[in-house]
């Protein structure tokens, strides 16, 4: 099979013996051939049909060749074109080729331009060739420019910036400029290193469904790539193994065909950028080698702006740290000063007057200095619980709270006795996950506190509420004074601000108690509508035990 049988050629020639002859002498050299025989139905047959080559006779009815080649290049791009003129009229066929012909014949009376046509035909088709190559070297010259220029755009940009929604946004804009796609999305680790999460995404409608959601490594084409640290075109998702649907089935979308590139940082995979259904054909080659090389600058920004937002983040938390510790000391100075001052004052009063001293005076300085040393006891055991805290990581159990409660209460046995303190608790408490002895101490605080302030008579209770939430609220009410709201707003709050709440008398317990609690997974609070007599409500929750885990 000759190249020749797939090229078609549309013949204008009004002469229909001299049309047929050509007609017959093209087909047998394997052309196909139609012919027309005036210029207004050549026209109509270009229009209607697809033609490689267009032969067209100067003299013709409706329209002569040379207004057929000029309608036909006004109408959009000429094709291989060959003007054909009669003897002396080589002015009209330069005229053509101005137009954009390829070539023109001359009639001879012999018939020699029947034998010429073909070699003709051929030469056209082979500059048509050579332009639609230079085209195409033109074309992807300027492609290749305009991707370097976008690389290079890119990439001042992403070292511009040092935040990583900004680098991801960069990223899947510039994928929607080079490779049209239904959707694509921005992956990286998540903070155990054995997952990814989904954290910018271009997906249509389904963009915000896709955003925070999580894979396993190793789930799915995205966490295969992580795993694998390769790259991947997929033509047929739904049919390959790695393809996760249940994703598909969660933001109501439908993926066809997938390209998966890993965001490298040395030797290690932190990400990958997936994209999704291709709109003009199928991924390929060029779209992957375009793709890694987006990727690669863009991977080391994403891990300079996580690596700088983590040390802004120590930073802050040091700078914290330092502020705490300086409002810190200053509370612990004042709190353990306190008692300190009547133990040296009394100790000093012994000691110049213990031999004119009774025995009930002598007596009543030692208890006085008991107290005041149990008070920098209690204190030196809450900066120890503190410590314990802040640096000590516990595994939560189910809490045996009626044993926890009772220990609480037999260690303000004494003030209770002291304060005549009517103590009304539960015989059953639901289940809740803590550590013991934290939440120990929680009691220790909320109760002592309830007796002191409850005023003459104090009436406590306590309780446990199981919340909507599946989360446990336990809290001790009194009948003191309460608090005004103004007041309230203090009671737990951080080491910086502890002078605010020095009027209240509650110091530094309630601000361990917020830590404990909070660590735990819980909250703390407190209600008053500081009416005297109906006293405040103090309150802290953890996290409920499951129904199967009773």
């Amino acid at each position: 099979m000759s190249e020749s049988e797939s090229i078609r050629i549309l013949y204008m020639e009004d002469d229909v013996g001299l049309a047929r002859l050509l007609q017959k002498k093209l087909e047998r050299a394997g052309y196909i051939v139609d012919l027309a025989h005036d210029g207004v139905k050549g026209l109509a047959m270009y229009q209607a049909g697809r033609y490689d080559v267009v032969a067209v006779d100067q003299k013709m009815p409706g329209h002569d060749g040379l207004e057929v080649i000029r309608m036909l290049a006004a109408s959009g791009p000429l094709p291989p074109t060959i003007m054909i003129t009669g003897t002396g009229n080589e002015r009209i066929a330069i005229e053509a080729m101005k137009l954009g012909a390829g070539d023109y014949i001359v009639k001879d009376v012999e018939g020699g331009y029947f034998d010429l046509l073909p070699s003709v035909i051929e030469q056209v088709l082979a500059q048509q060739r050579l332009i639609q190559e230079k085209q195409q070297v033109v074309e992807a010259l300027e492609q290749a420019n305009r991707y370097l220029t976008l690389f290079n755009l890119v990439g001042q940009r992403f070292a511009a910036t040092l935040d990583l929604q900004e680098i991801m946004a960069l990223l899947l804009e510039a994928v929607g400029e080079t490779i049209g796609t239904e959707g694509s999305s921005v992956w990286l680790r998540d903070e155990t290193g054995d997952g990814l999460i989904c954290r910018a995404a271009v997906r249509g409608d389904h963009a915000r469904l896709l955003v925070d959601r999580p894979l396993r490594l190793g789930q799915g084409i995205a966490g295969w790539s992580a795993q694998h640290g390769q790259s991947v075109i997929i033509l047929c998702a739904q049919n390959d193994p790695r393809f996760c649907p249940e994703i598909d089935q969660q933001i109501g979308f439908h993926t066809v065909s997938v390209l998966a590139a890993p965001l490298r940082v040395r030797d290690a995979v932190i990400g990958v950028l997936e994209l999704v259904n291709k709109l003009n054909g199928d991924f390929d080659a060029d779209d992957l080698a375009l793709v890694e090389t987006l990727v690669a600058p863009a991977a080391i920004a994403l891990d300079n702006a996580r690596l700088v937002a983590e040390l802004y983040q120590y930073t802050r938390e040091l700078q914290a740290r330092n502020e705490e510790l300086n409002a810190f000391a200053h509370t612990v100075a004042h709190d353990l000063k306190s008692p300190l001052n009547p133990m040296l004052g009394l100790s000093q009063f012994l000691i110049d007057g213990y031999a004119k001293l009774s025995e009930e005076e002598i007596k009543s300085a030692l208890q006085i200095i008991g107290q005041s040393g149990h008070k920098m006891q209690n204190i030196i055991d809450e900066l120890l619980l503190l410590a314990q805290v802040r640096d000590t990581e516990v595994e939560v159990a189910p809490l045996f709270m009626a044993g926890i409660v009772a220990e609480a209460m037999e260690r303000l046995r004494h003030l209770i006795k002291e304060k005549q303190a009517e103590m009304i608790v539960p015989e059953q408490w639901p289940l809740a996950l803590g550590h013991g002895p934290w939440v120990e101490e929680v009691w220790v605080n909320y109760v002592s506190n309830a007796v002191k302030y409850s005023g003459e008579a104090p009436c406590v209770k306590l309780g446990a509420t199981i919340q909507e939430d599946g989360m446990v609220s336990f809290w001790v009410q009194d009948n003191g004074p309460g608090l005004k709201p103004e007041e309230q707003k203090w009671l737990f709050t951080e080491f910086t601000q502890l002078n605010q709440v020095r009027a209240q008398g509650y110091g530094l317990g309630l601000s361990i108690v917020r830590r404990i609690v909070e660590k735990l997974g819980g909250q703390v609070g407190v209600e008053s509508e500081g009416v005297p007599g109906q006293g405040c409500t103090f309150m802290f929750t953890l996290p409920g035990v499951p129904a199967d885990e009773d």
